[in-house]
């Protein structure tokens, strides 16, 4: 979420330095207890969720006669007063305030006065932060669920018009098989769509209300959680007010869904990289996303797909310090948890970036045959057909078989040449069998491919199956990220 920076002109003067828990003590702080205190240069993002659930513990407060509907009515028009002031960027922030929420509540008691002073009451900043993450979390998992449909849709699309593209199938980075393009982008159509299905996960995870939770123990007033759990649209309420504010399962669960993420996106673009590189040539990526040389004029480099193969480290050192932050925490919230957002803010852009990345590099991709059938004759793709075709056309034992063709492929190297292209004498030499007329057929690229007739296999019809699979299941999960947001509405009224 983009956070407007401050404008220049005229800005809104209204910060107070005064601590609003600061009764207790009786000299100011360091100048190193308030830099190293200060969450507001990362927190500032929840402003809306903390806006949102501060409403709703407000009218929670005037049901239970803590506050008046005149009070009510002035916290209301307080916060929509707030909110446009940090989005026209006149809000200011500062150290001494600490974090969002200390922010706004000042703000909010120095626009409309003591009723600003009444509404942290039932609440404490261990239940309204983790609050704010969770809502905060709801929010953007709505846009990245809708951009890894978009994503899913782009493969499933540019398989459906690949299926006829044969392409190599690697083992070690060594050409193995031939295989179909389409089932090549459908293999990351299914794993996409796992991580969508984690992400959905992780959402769930976060749909739960814990105000009310107070600092650990509960409140001591007659809180109305039910009130609150409709009037924010959430699907639960946390069972244990310890464990809502000092557990981070639902950042855990988030980070490990877009690590998850993130491994599979690097390894596609690990592959972007190699096959469209001068060496391979299998794939040419569109002059939109590529770049140049500042020095060398031939250059087109693939920085798309090397930034998210970057990124993906990050996000993944993220998900490594949250579980390292919290792992040695006692029970319950502890001034360490301050530092969970940054990750989480961080792996936020670099997913949702790397998903539109990744999706217009799919959608701009364009295969290179020639290139591709060339590889897969020198790296004698079909080797194993052939040994396939000694067995059941020639009642060859498979061990002979593997040995027989194991030999030719030696030859080949041996004479510079490939099975399509080695002299009838050379074969004739190593087994009688490599002369018969139906050999050309056993080393068939496209035949290769078909007699791979199993289900999850490339063959052409197997290949239609799959594609038909996919189209369901991108209609499922369309229709279960629909429901969600549907019943989402309904509870929002």
């Amino acid at each position: 979420m983009k956070i407007p920076k401050n404008k220049q002109k005229e800005p809104i003067s209204h910060i107070e330095s005064k601590k609003l828990w600061g009764g207790r003590f009786e000299e100011a702080q360091s100048g190193i207890m308030e830099r190293i205190g200060e969450s507001i240069s990362f927190d500032k993002v929840l402003y809306k969720q903390d806006i949102r659930g501060s409403i709703a513990h407000a009218k929670m407060l005037n049901k239970i006669g803590v506050i008046n509907a005149k009070e009510l009515a002035s916290i209301e028009k307080g916060m929509a007063t707030i909110e446009k002031e940090i989005e026209s960027g006149n809000f200011i922030f500062t150290e001494s305030l600490e974090d969002i929420h200390m922010h706004i509540e000042s703000r909010l008691t120095h626009i409309i006065g003591d009723a600003g002073k009444k509404l942290h009451t039932a609440r404490s900043r261990n239940d309204q932060v983790s609050q704010d993450v969770r809502l905060y979390l709801k929010d953007n998992l709505d846009l990245i669920n809708d951009s890894m449909l978009s994503l899913l849709r782009a493969f499933h699309s540019k398989a459906k018009a690949s299926i006829n593209i044969l392409f190599p199938g690697y083992t070690h980075l060594q050409i193995a098989q031939p295989i179909r393009a389409s089932h090549y982008l459908l293999a990351y159509f299914w794993a996409f769509s796992r991580d969508l299905q984690c992400f959905l996960q992780a959402k769930e995870e976060a749909d739960v209300l814990v105000l009310g939770s107070g600092a650990l123990a509960g409140v001591n007033y007659n809180t109305d959680r039910k009130f609150l759990q409709k009037e924010l649209g959430l699907a639960r309420i946390s069972e244990n007010s310890m464990d809502a504010v000092g557990q981070r399962d639902h950042l855990f669960q988030f980070m490990f869904a877009a690590s998850q993420f993130m491994i599979h996106a690097s390894r596609f673009c690990e592959e972007l990289i190699i096959y469209s590189s001068t060496e391979f040539s299998y794939i040419r990526l569109p002059d939109r996303l590529t770049s140049g040389s500042s020095i060398m004029p031939q250059k087109k480099n693939p920085d798309v797909a090397e930034l998210i193969r970057g990124k993906s480290g990050i996000v993944i050192g993220n998900l490594m310090s949250l579980l390292s932050l919290v792992k040695g925490t006692p029970l319950t919230y502890n001034r360490d948890f301050q530092e969970d957002k940054p990750p989480i803010f961080q792996t936020m852009k670099h997913l949702s970036l790397s998903i539109e990345g990744i999706r217009e590099m799919v959608e701009g991709m364009e295969f290179r045959s020639d290139s591709i059938e060339s590889s897969l004759n020198r790296g004698f793709a079909t080797a194993t057909d052939l040994a396939d075709w000694l067995v059941s056309q020639k009642k060859v034992p498979f061990r002979e078989a593997h040995e027989i063709v194991g030999r030719l492929v030696s030859e080949c190297v041996k004479n510079q040449k490939d099975l399509f292209t080695i002299d009838l004498e050379l074969r004739k030499n190593i087994s009688d069998h490599l002369t018969d007329p139906n050999y050309f057929e056993a080393i068939s690229l496209s035949k290769s491919a078909d007699k791979k007739d199993v289900p999850g296999g490339t063959a052409l019809r197997r290949q239609k199956e799959q594609l038909t699979q996919a189209e369901k299941k991108l209609v499922e999960l369309n229709n279960r990220v629909k429901k969600i947001r549907n019943k989402e509405i309904r509870k929002n009224g």
